[in-house]
């Protein structure tokens, strides 16, 4: 008798067993490919496959821990850490946690709209939100629906919610009360996808279904992501060539405003230099308290080969050689080529080459409207001039900046200042140092020893200042944070060096439960905490494909992304 009660207990545990283990297997979250909810013309693509990792990668960055009180957000974006796990492993909990633990999410980029109410140029992304929840529709539908509805009724005041059929699935639309802008959101399955564009929501949806042709499975897609190390990374993006092209003409469009031939100039722009561009992968990791990240640009065949020689340096760059940047500099860029002169003719051939008639006649131009805003009237003699080494920096982040160069002509240098000053400029002294200031624009030029400066007279006056007092940016502590991040070792030709703080405030803000009129009386201790933030540091290299770019930032593109796509409230 006693064995057969052993028996019969042995046999529970097993049958107990077994039960948990087909429960768990049931419930197992089998990763999806995000890319197949992607058509294969969008523009662009972004996707997180683990939501949890993102969260606690946020919330041990150095900027969330220092910011996160004074604004008012949660120390911690996740509930109960072991209650997260169970929610994965079983789909126990509550349906807000089970979908936060299992689901998998991307960004879809398929277009843009461009409106201009007299100056103002307004550029409204298409993107449509991917969620794979791993869940049942009848579980999770409720609860997603519930989250677009609050956000529907924050942006909207009066959101108006419908219902329709659209291809054999139902289609929620939240409008605001005029009926200008909507939310759209459709339910398959396990998935839900949300827009704010109706063709955009269903296109995703077919993609899925096989109907046309997904983003997955493409070379170039699975290329970018092995080089940026996808694998490994929160985060991954990925920007086709149109997509590109998009991006391009979207900031050709902001810096011209509102010209008449604003969008002829753009287009000419985009299609020049974004027939040197492939693609571009990007990921995104948390390393050392910060985001690094990583993107890697496929550039059109021969671009790289044609490049190198010029733009490659030969030297290590002078990280510290940065006396003209006051300490409380927005940002600075250092620029390292092997033969500046080369890289000039090298691009101007490279694009010719790869334009149509008209955006060859309108290269060379083109690429001589770049440096305007930078007091270069005549570009040839400008790189003809100049050192390997060249430098802008701006004070403030809206401001234009100043140029600092190496005096390799000197006459050829002050050519070009007499040429950007006119008749007449005025002169005034700054410490040892001669200030020449147009009479027309207050725009200023000046020699100091074996450095040209050109910008704006107050920022080239702040910076020869700088340069007389000895107290640079290299001597703040933000600085040596970041200073230690740069490996001098690579062959860097693009180094940059950005204050972080306004987009650190504006990303946790996002998470803030305060009134903004509340900020108010927090602002001493938001600002004494967003001072101790190191400077976003990027470096760019090329290499054999194309040029590498990687950054070191409080939250990076992924913070950047989101600051961009939350819609405006009242909050």
């Amino acid at each position: 008798m006693i064995k057969s009660r052993r028996a019969k207990l042995l046999l529970a545990i097993l049958l107990v067993a077994g039960f948990l283990v087909a429960w768990l297997y049931w419930n197992r979250q089998a990763r999806t490919d995000m890319a197949t909810y992607a058509p294969a013309d969008c523009l662009a693509f972004v996707e997180a496959n683990d939501l949890p990792e993102v969260a606690q990668g946020i919330e041990a960055k150095q900027a969330w821990k220092a910011l996160a009180g004074p604004i008012g957000a949660r120390s911690s974006l996740l509930p109960n850490r072991w209650l997260m796990r169970l929610a994965r492993w079983t789909g126990f909990g509550s349906a807000e946690a089970v979908l936060l633990a299992r689901s998998q999410v991307a960004i879809v980029f398929t277009g843009a709209e461009a409106t201009q109410a007299g100056p103002t140029l307004t550029i409204k992304p298409l993107a449509t939100l991917v969620i794979e929840t791993h869940t049942s529709q009848r579980r999770m539908r409720p609860a997603l629906e519930h989250q677009i509805e609050v956000l529907a009724r924050r942006v909207y005041k009066e959101a108006v919610l419908t219902r329709k059929q659209m291809d054999g699935v139902e289609l929620s639309v939240w409008s605001s009360a005029d009926g200008a802008r909507s939310i759209y959101a459709a339910f398959a399955d396990t998935v839900a996808i949300v827009g704010n564009d109706e063709p955009s929501v269903m296109h995703c949806l077919e993609a899925r279904r096989g109907r046309i042709p997904a983003l997955a499975g493409g070379k170039q897609l699975e290329d970018l992501r092995k080089r940026v190390e996808a694998s490994n990374a929160a985060v991954f993006g990925f920007v086709s060539k149109p997509g590109v092209k998009s991006m391009l003409q979207a900031f050709a469009l902001y810096r011209a405003g509102s010209s008449s031939d604003a969008t002829t100039v753009a287009r000419i722009f985009a299609d020049n230099l974004g027939n040197l561009v492939e693609g571009l992968g990007w990921s995104s990791r948390f390393v050392d308290g910060t985001v690094e990240d990583r993107s890697s640009i496929s550039l059109a065949q021969g671009v790289a080969d044609r490049l190198r020689g010029s733009f490659i340096p030969e030297e290590k760059l002078a990280l510290r050689d940065l006396p003209f940047v006051p300490p409380d500099a927005h940002s600075v860029s250092l620029y390292h080529f092997r033969d500046v002169e080369g890289v000039w003719r090298d691009l101007n051939a490279i694009i010719a080459s790869h334009a149509d008639l008209v955006g060859a006649i309108a290269a060379r131009p083109m690429l001589r409207s770049l440096l305007k805003p930078y007091g270069i009237e005549d570009p040839d003699t400008f790189v003809h001039s100049v050192g390997t080494r060249i430098q802008t920096i701006r004070l403030e982040e809206s401001s234009p900046a100043v140029l600092v160069t190496e005096t390799f002509d000197r006459q050829g240098l002050r050519k070009l200042a007499q040429q950007r000053l006119g008749a007449k400029p005025r002169t005034e002294s700054v410490g040892e140092f001669e200030l020449g200031i147009s009479a027309s624009d207050n725009w200023a030029a000046s020699f100091s020893d074996n450095h040209y400066l050109s910008g704006p007279s107050e920022a080239v006056r702040r910076c020869l200042q700088t340069k007389l007092q000895s107290q640079s940016l290299t001597s703040t502590g933000a600085f040596r944070k970041s200073e230690r991040l740069v490996d001098v070792s690579l062959p860097i030709t693009i180094l940059t060096f950005t204050r972080d703080q306004h987009p650190a405030i504006s990303f946790v803000e996002i998470f803030s439960d305060h009134e903004r009129s509340a900020f108010s009386s927090s602002a001493a201790a938001i600002d004494e905490a967003a001072q101790s933030l190191p400077y976003a540091v990027s470096v760019t290299i090329l290499k054999d494909a194309g040029l590498d770019w990687t950054s070191r930032s409080s939250f990076g593109l992924v913070g950047s992304l989101l600051v961009t796509l939350m819609p405006e409230t009242s909050k």
